[in-house]
């Protein structure tokens, strides 16, 4: 069968980050490895409620299906594994595709075929969470971070329009549940979860929600 990629899912300009391929090019050499099962292009959702509204003309992030095919390709291995914190490899980039596989294996295991992040649908705001998590008829936030509750501005950004009261973090300290309340006044239960507990995450949610 000839292969038809979806021009719908992308957007068009002449060159693709600053390099000398054009966009179009790249597109469907993205879209190929996708389907080859090498990476996922993670499409933003504009939702906080179910049902999710992905948003397919907005610019996907690549995740790659095996972390240790993205060490290898940047020839970073005995770097990373004199790291104490994944956190601090690639500027916490590393950590995220990390957890993009947990979440990867989750979604497989429960029969869902896209994973997402959050982006607010409104003009002139950089509000990002980095992956959305739907548990039951409620979507859940979920941040890589390090850090204090104040650094957690996107999450506080989705709680406020949010009717949930959950939200996670994902780092590399010791499992607990706080309360914090965003600078609209809305308290929620921040789970923070370490790495190591990450395929937890349903049991986690389903004991705290």
């Amino acid at each position: 069968m000839k292969y038809k990629p979806n021009r719908k899912r992308w957007r068009y300009c002449v060159n693709f980050g600053g390099s000398g391929y054009l966009s179009k090019d790249v597109r469907e050499a993205f879209t190929i490895m996708e389907r080859a099962f090498l990476l996922e292009l993670v499409y933003p959702a504009t939702s906080v409620q179910v049902p999710i509204e992905v948003s397919f003309r907005r610019a996907p992030k690549l995740c790659w299906v095996d972390t240790g095919l993205v060490n290898f390709a940047a020839n970073l291995q005995v770097e990373l594994l004199g790291k104490a914190d994944i956190l601090d490899s690639w500027k916490g980039t590393i950590a995220e595709q990390i957890v993009a596989q947990e979440l990867r294996v989750l979604l497989n295991n429960a029969h869902i075929e896209h994973l997402n992040f959050w982006i607010r649908n409104k003009k002139g705001s950089n509000a990002e969470v980095d992956f959305i998590w739907q548990q039951g008829t409620h979507i859940i936030p979920i941040e890589v971070k390090s850090g204090t509750n104040a650094h957690l501005r996107s999450i506080q950004s989705f709680m406020d329009l949010s009717a949930g009261n959950t939200a996670v973090r994902i780092w590399s300290e010791k499992y607990s549940v706080d309360t914090v309340r965003t600078p609209k006044g809305k308290s929620f239960k921040l789970l923070n979860i370490p790495f190591y507990y990450a395929g937890a995450l349903p049991m986690l949610l389903g004991r705290e929600m």
